[in-house]
């Protein structure tokens, strides 16, 4: 059930999102959130079963279809191991990584064992040409909700490139992931708040 539950949550360059729908705020982060000096905007939701919950923030001027930056909120209202979910995360790109010659990614524990974070790197194209490349970093946390209920909470960032831009993007990728990284470990993570 739990590994079902995750696999909904196989990340792809291709964003959730869809246009046109004003986001329903369901989990208490209606923004701005601010990360790598930028602020983002709630831009899309949803809520695909009762265990699932994901919002979508984006910087001024950008899209779904088309971003530079992006942050993402993802809770399982479930009692799920932070190790269980990387477990199914490492499982999910190395998959990924037979059909993706750019896929690749490194794990970081906190050192009270009680966090995790995964960077990876993705690209998408035609067999010949690649596209578009994307680095993400997620990071995940067992949350307790109401009640003593327990969640888990990914927080993730990513940042994309796209066609002529790619090549840049890689010979900065070096130096922009230490510090995203750095961003990432010593953010505050969102405060969840289910509206039921």
């Amino acid at each position: 059930m739990i590994k079902k539950i995750l696999l909904l949550f196989v990340i792809s360059l291709m964003s959730f999102s869809t246009i046109g729908e004003e986001p329903v705020e369901r989990i208490g982060l209606k923004g701005p959130l601010v990360f790598n000096k930028t602020n983002f905007s709630l831009a899309w939701t949803a809520h695909p079963n009762e265990n699932y919950y994901v919002q979508e923030y984006l910087p001024e001027n950008e899209t779904v279809e088309r971003f530079n930056q992006l942050l993402t909120v993802h809770v399982f209202t479930m009692d799920v191991s932070v190790d269980s979910a990387i477990e199914q995360k490492v499982k999910e790109l190395n998959k990924r990584k037979e059909t993706d010659k750019v896929c690749n990614f490194s794990i970081m524990k906190s050192p009270d064992g009680k966090e995790s974070i995964i960077d990876c790197l993705l690209s998408s194209g035609s067999t010949d040409k690649v596209d578009i490349v994307e680095f993400i970093i997620y990071r995940y946390k067992q949350i307790e909700l109401k009640n003593n209920k327990k969640a888990l909470l990914i927080y993730a960032y990513s940042k994309r490139s796209y066609d002529d831009k790619i090549t840049p993007f890689f010979k900065n990728l070096k130096t922009d992931r230490i510090e995203l990284l750095s961003m990432m470990t010593s953010a505050q993570m969102p405060t969840i708040l289910i509206k039921e």
